[in-house]
């Protein structure tokens, strides 16, 4: 994305401004992490004000990050940037982790950029501000949220100043210390009498008396612009009294007293300019230039205008770049509109082609959309769209494309494709269907070509996106079909699509049993050469896909070089803190939990579960949950390890990914088993059997995974209820199914399990052999916690397997040894440390003891209903009661909720403070 620098640096102070001493004060005597909002009318001097508190606090060696904004920065993801960008400039250190995530991963989420903005800001440690200059043209929902959200988690020492001419759209009366909020408003920007004597003293002008002062700034009612107007009358007029009943008796205001004193009196050949230039928000003398249609000197004209004090500063020390004030640019667009309305699209033309030509297309599509060059818009927008998703980032395109005409996307099948792409790569599967959906009817009309986009080539990449969709969906068979569609075709498909196809070639393909053909695939040396010559991401995707697969397969050594070498790759390529090395995180996570190597899967997850809640494809997410809760679990923090589970099943149900909400559910049961809550885990199992078997069993592909998920919950709750025979029936003929499907790791996983069924049902003999299956696939390919986590019954067994197994291998008898002193190292080693309480965290004196009540029973897992059976509320009640927790929190799910109180306080920890 290309940035404006000049948004970022503030205007210059004009020489002989008055220094507003008592303002200044206030603004200096601040508390910690306050935040300042200055509000009024335009040409109060805003601006100015600020401009002069950030100089006074660069002398004192803080650094101030400044940016002016507009309309143009209603949009998330520019406005991040922008932010990020910011601080940039003013430190090397506070924000070179963000702008790294920027850099290299587009596709990050936002508002994790954000958070690691605020953390970078916090690890500075000394006073760091932020100037929001024109906050109030704010207006979208996200950026407001974005904004918000970013002044209620700032860290103590970041202050915040806005400049507004209205009340922002913000959330300001619901931060944690409304103490903090200082207010500047218009009557404290009024110039006073010793303000305005010492303002005509400097400007020059023709000597004025106290009384003609005094009735100057009556006139203007102290407003700072006004006088500054009066001050280029007065210098041709020289009659205080005439200018003072001329400006009060002004029947359009602030118009007519531009036109009568500025623009009256400006050459010709200047007037013209300024008309025509002020369409642009900003100025440098190549674009004036195109706009004046190649008059050229438009360099010596702002020079002029500077000179002149016609309202316009320059933005940057090499003034190359300038704006106009508000005032007089809102003007001279109304006198534009009145006198030379058939002028203005073609002045917008001429812009938009200096725009396009500078590369700066935001800008270039703005001015298009203005000038009705809707097509041209389009183009623009289509062309930054191919190299955006080439950079997987589907987030800015989408953005774009919101802005422009329904009907021009009609006819733009390339921009609707790329759309369709972006909505599938950004998870929005229901969207991406419905556009894709749209277009095939289209082509059964009869759509003509588009471009150099025949109709099949279209169909090929309609196909390739189908096919995300799908894996997306969980649908692998689907997938399948898919695929094939495009591997048969001859029609020609870029680097980067073909990569994410092959990736949902090997989901289709992992869940039919055939890694054979998977690592055939991904042997082929030529493939492997033309796919590399994709974006970094999709080509990390794919090799991701690759490592998923061998994993289920059981192939743990393969699949963890190949989750180390990606990983390493996405954290050099695309961030440390990208949203692609945060879900291959969990992944790689999820092998060393299984290889007991404990801290160093502690390390690589630490801190990244925000970002995968908002970024991680399926597969990867169930690895990532299962490995953190596993991790809390082992550190005693059972409760955040339930967090961390019903934040990743809210997000099945919102996704529809059933087959991470029943992954959830059966870590959940397990859980609550080994807590001895036999009655909620038994209910879980019964609300799973209302449903489930009715639409899985039986059912192949990615559904046998959720069906094997659902198996060990019922098997979990028959052991613990003493029904043990009942889960040897279904046990044995699941583990026949995952046998045939070569998935050697779940085959191990159910295993144990039927060795303690038949262990509690005293078939010995059978349990042992069920063991013994387990020990041969858990030694071939490493697992260790999978034996560990199913507590002492699975260890008394092994230490009779151990003293009854006549006929064991000595590799096996090492195995087993190696196990039991992983159960033996679990007993020795104390509760890991609670993590430290982060920068960006929610205090905990927000909430009533009643509501903290209720959201410890939401990170147990209950419903609204359950909580209310617990607490003696109404369900409604309970409802109410979480609306007020997520205002107060400014959150919008129950676990935003559960985390910023409890997990960003250690869980356990937490929850003993609350029972206090």
């Amino acid at each position: 994305m290309s940035l404006i620098q000049t948004k970022m640096i503030p205007p210059r102070i004009p020489s002989g401004y008055v220094r507003r001493v008592a303002l200044l004060s206030q603004l200096d005597e601040r508390p910690s992490r306050s935040v300042t909002v200055v509000t009024a009318p335009a040409g109060f001097g805003k601006t100015t004000l600020l401009a002069e508190w950030r100089e006074v606090a660069l002398k004192k060696k803080h650094p101030v990050a400044w940016l002016s904004l507009d309309e143009e920065d209603d949009d998330p993801q520019q406005f991040g940037a922008y932010l990020v960008a910011a601080f940039s400039r003013t430190s090397d250190s506070i924000a070179q982790q963000a702008q790294q995530l920027l850099d290299n991963d587009a596709s990050t989420p936002i508002r994790t950029v954000i958070s690691v903005l605020l953390n970078g800001i916090a690890a500075y440690g000394r006073s760091a501000f932020l100037v929001l200059d024109d906050v109030d043209r704010l207006n979208t929902d996200s950026v407001l949220a974005t904004v918000s959200r970013l002044l209620r988690y700032a860290p103590e020492n970041m202050h915040v100043l806005l400049g507004a001419r209205g009340e922002p759209g913000l959330t300001l009366g619901q931060l944690r210390t409304p103490e903090k909020l200082i207010r500047i408003g218009a009557d404290d920007l009024r110039f006073s009498m010793d303000d305005a004597r010492e303002f005509f003293a400097q400007a020059g002008i023709v000597p004025l008396d106290q009384s003609s002062i005094e009735l100057l700034n009556q006139a203007t009612e102290g407003w700072v612009i006004g006088l500054q107007l009066v001050s280029l009358a007065a210098g041709q007029m020289g009659d205080a009294t005439e200018i003072a009943n001329n400006l009060a008796g002004t029947c359009s205001g602030i118009d007519h007293y531009l036109n009568d004193t500025v623009l009256a009196h400006l050459p010709p050949v200047m007037l013209k300019f300024l008309l025509y230039t002020s369409i642009l928000d900003r100025l440098t003398a190549p674009v004036c230039d195109a706009i004046m249609g190649g008059e050229g000197g438009s360099g010596q004209k702002l020079e002029w205008l500077e000179r002149h004090s016609v309202f316009i500063q320059p933005l940057d020390q090499t003034r190359d770049w300038y704006r106009c004030h508000v005032l007089l640019s809102d003007a001279l667009r109304r006198r534009l509109v009145h006198q030379m309305p058939q002028k203005i699209a073609v002045l917008h033309q001429r812009a938009c082609q200096w725009f396009a030509g500078a590369r700066l297309w935001p800008e270039a599509v703005t001015h298009a959309l203005a000038a009705g060059e809707f097509e041209q818009a389009a183009q623009w927008a289509e062309h930054c769209a191919m190299e955006m998703l080439e950079r997987g980032d589907p987030c800015t395109l989408l953005g774009w494309i919101k802005k422009l005409p329904t009907d021009v996307l009609q006819r733009r099948l390339r921009l609707r494709l790329a759309k369709a792409w972006a909505l599938a790569l950004s998870l929005q599967t229901t969207r991406a269907t419905r556009e894709i959906d749209a277009l095939v009817e289209e082509f059964n009309r009869g759509h003509r070509d588009d471009g150099d986009m025949n109709a099949e080539v279209a169909g090929v990449e309609i196909s390739a996106i189908r096919a995300l969709i799908a894996s997306n969906s969980d649908d692998s068979e689907r997938v399948l079909e898919l695929v094939h569609v495009v591997e048969t075709s001859t029609a020609p498909s870029a680097p980067w699509v073909k990569c994410y196809v092959q990736a949902a070639h090997f989901f289709g393909l992992m869940y039919r049993g055939e890694f054979g053909q998977i690592r055939r695939i991904w042997n082929v040396a030529e493939d492997r050469v033309e796919y590399c010559q994709g974006s970094g991401y999709s080509d990390m995707f794919r090799d991701a896909m690759y490592g998923l697969a061998a994993l289920l397969h059981g192939e743990l050594s393969e699949a963890r070089q190949i989750f180390e070498e990606t990983f390493e790759r996405a954290e050099n390529v695309l961030g440390a803190s990208s949203a692609g090395a945060n879900w291959l995180a969990g992944c790689l996570a999820s092998i060393y939990y299984e290889c007991n190597e404990l801290p160093q899967a502690r390390e690589i997850v630490a801190g990244r579960a925000t970002l995968v809640l908002d970024a991680a494809p399926l597969g990867a997410l169930v690895q990532h949950t299962l490995s953190v809760s596993r991790l809390k679990c082992r550190s005693g923090e059972t409760d955040s390890a339930l967090t961390v589970l019903e934040g990743s099943r809210q997000v099945a149900i919102t996704r529809r990914w059933p087959r991470l909400r029943v992954a959830c559910d059966a870590e959940i049961v397990k859980l609550l088993l080994e807590e001895g809550n036999v009655a909620r885990a038994s209910q879980i199992a019964r609300e799973l059997g209302l449903s489930l078997p009715k639409m899985w069993e039986g059912r192949t592909g990615a559904a046998l995974e959720t069906w094997t998920s659902y198996c060990l919950v019922r098997a979990r709750v028959l052991i613990a209820e003493d029904l043990a025979d009942k889960a040897v029936i279904f046990l044995t003929l699941l583990l026949d199914k995952l046998g045939a499907m070569g998935w050697r790791y779940s085959e191990a996983i159910v295993s144990l399990l039927l060795a303690r069924a038949f262990e509690q049902c005293n078939a010995s003999g059978d349990a042992l052999a069920a063991l013994d299956h387990a020990l041969l696939v858990g030694e071939a390919i490493g697992m260790v916690n999978s034996f560990v986590d199913e507590g002492p019954p699975m260890r008394t067994l092994l230490q009779r397997f151990r003293r009854s197994s006549g006929n064991v291998s000595t590799s096996q008898m090492a195995y087993v040894d190696r196990l039991l002193a992983a159960f033996d190292e679990l007993d020795n080693v104390p509760p890991a440390s609670h993590e430290p309480v982060r920068p960006v965290t929610t205090s905990p004196d927000v909430l009533s003891a009643r509501e903290f009540e209720i959201v410890r029973y939401v990170a147990r897992g209950l419903s609204n209903k359950e909580i209310g059976r617990s607490l003696k509320l109404a369900p409604e009640t309970v409802k109410w009661h979480l609306k007020n927790i997520f205002e107060k929190l400014n959150v919008g799910s129950r676990i935003e909720a559960v985390q910023s109180v409890l997990g960003s306080q250690g869980g356990r920890t937490e929850c003993d403070q609350l029972e206090r």
